[in-house]
């Protein structure tokens, strides 16, 4: 689960006289209609040039407030404006050091990915290791100074580990030359939150967080007891600040990253003494932390907001003045929570997380052959033996911590949406960001985790109905938030269906239909792969009940994966549909719906089209290869199976 990034780095912008203010550059960027020629770019790249120390601090100021313009992102990239800026890192003067890492960082965010692989293919990492480099593991920071009070070397040096942290993020390159210029013990020296602050010390651990996962080499060298110790010692905080919470969690993190990295997870003590900090992470409310009314009209986002609302008096509201800096500090700590919960529930998902990389390879042949074995191998693979390996890739002890630390109730706790009346737009979506964060978890948790220690079947239904009713009221354009809940959904219903719990019985067809519905409108192909199997488990059930009892109910379903096997645009549901059609078909009592429903006719009219689309994509396969094939050799066996006897 990747991490989001914050772009923290705001500053004043300087409009000395004669230089071109931020305000200009944008509407010169918009009259030169992203032409390369573009005149504010070739006067910003002359001046990073120039002998002027005000003119090249200027420049990156205007840079580092334009690249929140895709235009501007693209016209900048033309214009090599990273080989440009790049050296001046290594800039004798503070001041321009830490706006031209600024504006780096800022690209490196707004640009997103294939900006920061971009950026690392123009050899932005070579002046910043050597900028690290200088600095090395035993300086001090200067003296506060400023209206933040604040340290200059010591935000200079955050700005250059926030822009590591996301080239590493987006880049494997960028991750191999972090390991050969052994930064490691650069960046764990601002772990000392005591020595440096809590600012550098949260965007050092954000960066080891994302450095240490799966990486083999920096977690042997991790497993040193200096750093250890070290991340012990952080895990160990007692603190109500925001700022050591969330610096506590991702030191957990680091640590779990450690302990279970590379494929292996240890046992013991270690894991479940971790799960219980993750556990008192997620005891917190972030909306305690947050003014109880605050307005989040058109000025507080331009940061002119003064006022928050703090009760009534005979049917007039009152307010109370409260400073814009305060203000601001106050939802820092609502923000710094629900980042500190977001990781609690990577961590969580992580620990609970199967290895089925195995289960991918052994679909990666492209022969006929394999694919029959394969097709073969899945269908004796029952779904109770799929549990029961994934129960068992959780050790005793960590499951036990689960129940223990109540660690299931407390994910299921921010799967509920918040009301975020009054907060600011960024806070409102990091809310909705958590709620997402922990339906994922949760699908995790259920998938590996057995039914009594996710409080048994009866409380699963009751979750499965909360995951439903939240199903049909959240916005259907918000796809995070639908696979997310999907994923719980598919998770919570297979669950129970391998559980044996009767109750599934009682869904009705009026109960599909919002999940049809979803199924054939929703534009992202793993939310519609998600309603699929639920919808195909529930005909599982269904189907194994000797008298047949909801026919009607089996017939809708039916005809809806039909539906999805003919019409949908995408091979890879196509093939999860005619798979769930063979898992509910398959048995010789349902003929008589089979025929109903016209399954085998339809089928059989569909086998060209089928092979047609498979060799299509046979040359250049993607990850769903495996499902689509296997999907193709079952349909021609299903087709041919039916009609053989029909005829007998």
């Amino acid at each position: 689960m990747g991490k989001t990034r914050h772009k923290k780095f705001k500053i004043d912008r300087p409009k000395p006289t004669a230089l071109i203010s931020v305000k200009e550059a944008e509407n010169e960027l918009e009259q030169d209609n992203i032409s390369s020629n573009g005149g504010i770019v070739q006067s910003l790249i002359e001046k990073l040039n120039g002998p002027s120390e005000e003119e090249r601090e200027c420049s990156c100021t205007t840079i580092a407030n334009l690249v929140s313009q895709p235009s501007a992102v693209k016209l900048l990239l033309q214009n090599n404006i990273v080989k440009i800026l790049a050296p001046v890192i290594l800039d004798k003067n503070p001041e321009i050091q830490v706006k031209a890492l600024g504006a780096l960082r800022n690209l490196s965010v707004d640009g997103g990915e294939t900006v920061c692989q971009e950026m690392v293919k123009k050899d932005v990492l070579t002046p910043l290791v050597a900028f690290l480099k200088q600095y090395g593991c035993n300086w001090m920071p200067d003296p506060p100074t400023g209206k933040k009070h604040k340290s200059l070397n010591s935000s200079i040096f955050t700005e250059a580990v926030h822009l590591l942290w996301n080239l590493c993020e987006s880049s494997e390159e960028a991750l191999d030359i972090f390991n050969r210029e052994n930064l490691f013990p650069i960046v764990c020296a601002g772990l000392q939150y005591s020595v440096y602050g809590a600012e550098l010390a949260i965007t050092a651990a954000n960066c080891l967080y994302t450095i240490t996962e799966d990486n083999a080499p920096i977690i042997k060298i991790c497993e040193d007891p200096d750093v250890i110790q070290l991340l012990n010692s952080l895990v160990s905080l007692n603190s109500d600040s925001s700022d050591l919470v969330l610096l506590k969690t991702l030191a957990t993190g680091i640590l779990v990253n450690v302990r279970c990295g590379s494929g292996r997870c240890e046992g013991g003590s270690v894991i479940p003494s971790l799960l219980k900090a993750v556990a008192d992470v997620l005891t917190l409310d972030a909306l305690d932390a947050a003014p109880k009314s605050a307005s989040d009209d058109s000025s507080s986002q331009n940061g002119d907001d003064d006022m928050v609302t703090e009760g009534e008096e005979e049917g007039k509201a009152h307010t109370v003045n409260i400073g814009q800096e305060e203000l601001e500090e106050t939802f820092r700590d609502v923000q710094n929570v629900l980042t500190a919960q977001q990781i609690a529930m990577e961590i969580v998902a992580n620990i609970c997380c199967t290895d089925d990389d195995g289960w991918e390879d052994m679909g990666n042949s492209e022969s006929s052959s394999c694919e029959e074995e394969t097709a073969e191998e899945e269908e004796d693979m029952d779904q109770e033996t799929i549990d029961m390996f994934s129960s068992l890739c959780v050790s005793t002890e960590v499951q036990q911590a689960v129940k223990g630390f109540c660690v299931f109730e407390k994910v299921c706790s921010k799967c509920s949406p918040v009301d975020c009346c009054g907060l600011p737009s960024s806070v409102s979506k990091s809310f909705v960001n958590l709620q997402a964060h922990a339906l994922l978890c949760m699908n995790n948790m259920v998938n590996c985790m057995d039914v009594d220690l996710l409080g048994g079947a009866d409380r699963l239904h009751q979750v499965w109905s909360s995951l439903a009713s939240l199903l049909a009221n959240i916005d259907k354009t918000d796809e995070m938030l639908l696979e997310a809940t999907t994923s719980a959904l598919r998770a919570v219903i297979q669950k129970l269906s391998s559980a044996g719990s009767q109750k599934l019985l009682e869904i009705s067809v009026s109960d599909l239909q919002f999940l049809f519905g979803i199924g054939r409108s929703c534009q992202l192909a793993d939310v519609r792969v998600n309603i699929v199997r639920i919808v195909a488990i529930v005909g599982v059930v269904f189907s194994k009940q000797a008298d047949l009892p909801n026919v009607d109910t089996l017939k809708n379903i039916g005809i809806f994966l039909l539906t999805i096997v003919c019409g949908d645009k995408d091979l890879w549901v196509v093939s999860e549909a005619l798979d769930s059609l063979f898992d509910v078909f398959g048995e010789d009592h349902l003929d008589s719906i089979d025929h109903d429903i016209c399954l085998t006719d339809r089928l059989s009219k569909f086998v060209p089209e089928m092979k047609s689309r498979v060799n299509l994509i046979k040359r250049k396969p993607d990850e769903h290869y495996p499902v689509i094939s296997t999907a193709k050799t079952n349909l021609i066996r299903f087709v041919k199976y039916k009609l053989s006897k029909k005829k007998s």
